[in-house]
């Protein structure tokens, strides 16, 4: 029965995956493998409260797996119960230290529950024990922006432009977080650049050319201001956030009123 159902879910026949899985717990309840891939098939179907009993139920029979701690915290943080997905992320790295995306996930939670001096140690296991996982290095350094410490940011994000793949999204979003820091710290020039790079690899990527906009109207660069705020307004979808906008829109019409 467990075999069928790993292979139906292979095949994405997940509800009758889960039947099947449900029948091998049944059979045998000392299963925890069963009970585990219950619950991968639970989380393809979106179900994550079934998802949680699945795996509460393998780390009863299998407590010292650290992947089941961990997917189970996963699961947790889909439900928002952070301080429970704490708890089991916390149970996987006793069993596993190294394992960076627990600590990555941990940090989330802590940040969740207004904890950001444990998010900045998560973030930073994270980059230890797993120095080419990039969201550890974008997370700790936008963390660091948050709290107004610029310096620590722009150190983390240039050390994860060492490990980015190169002309990949992630690269295009540190080359963004990068600017956004030097933008903080009033260094236009380095902002702009690393704006640009964010758009030559990302030509849409609808945050930098905002922010490229508002750094040349910081530098009383009208043209290239106008320039690309207008490409912003133009580009931005249903998804983007009304108030920047409404920023972009206001501060066009100011630059169009100061124009001679």
């Amino acid at each position: 029965e467990m075999n069928a159902g790993v292979e139906l879910a292979q095949m994405k026949r997940f509800s009758e995956a889960a039947e099947s899985l449900q029948r091998a717990a049944v059979i045998d309840p000392t299963n925890h493998q069963a009970y585990y891939n219950l619950a991968i098939v639970n989380i393809e179907l979106r179900s994550f409260s079934a998802a949680r009993e699945a795996l509460e139920r393998a780390v009863v029979v299998k407590p010292d797996m650290a992947g089941y701690h961990e997917k189970l915290g996963t699961v947790l943080m889909e439900l928002q119960d952070w301080k429970a997905a704490q708890t089991s992320f916390g149970k996987a790295l006793e069993l596993d230290p190294s394992l960076f995306k627990a600590h990555f996930k941990m940090g989330r939670c802590s940040e969740e529950l207004e904890d950001q001096q444990a998010a900045l140690y998560q973030y930073t296991d994270a980059i230890k024990t797993g120095p080419r996982f990039l969201p550890s290095y974008s997370a700790l350094g936008r963390l660091y922006a948050d709290l107004r410490y610029p310096d620590h940011a722009a150190q983390v994000l240039n050390e994860a432009l060492k490990v980015a793949m190169p002309g990949t999204e992630e690269e295009a979003n540190i080359h963004h977080l990068l600017g956004t820091v030097y933008q903080q710290q009033r260094k236009y020039d380095d902002a702009i650049a690393e704006f640009q790079a964010a758009l030559g690899i990302v030509p849409g990527m609808s945050d930098s050319l905002f922010s490229l906009g508002w750094t040349y109207a910081l530098q009383d660069n009208d043209e290239e201001a106008k320039r690309y705020l207008d490409k912003y307004v133009m580009m931005a979808g249903a998804d983007a956030p009304e108030h920047y906008v409404k920023a972009a829109r206001d501060r066009l019409a100011e630059l169009r009123t100061e124009s001679p």
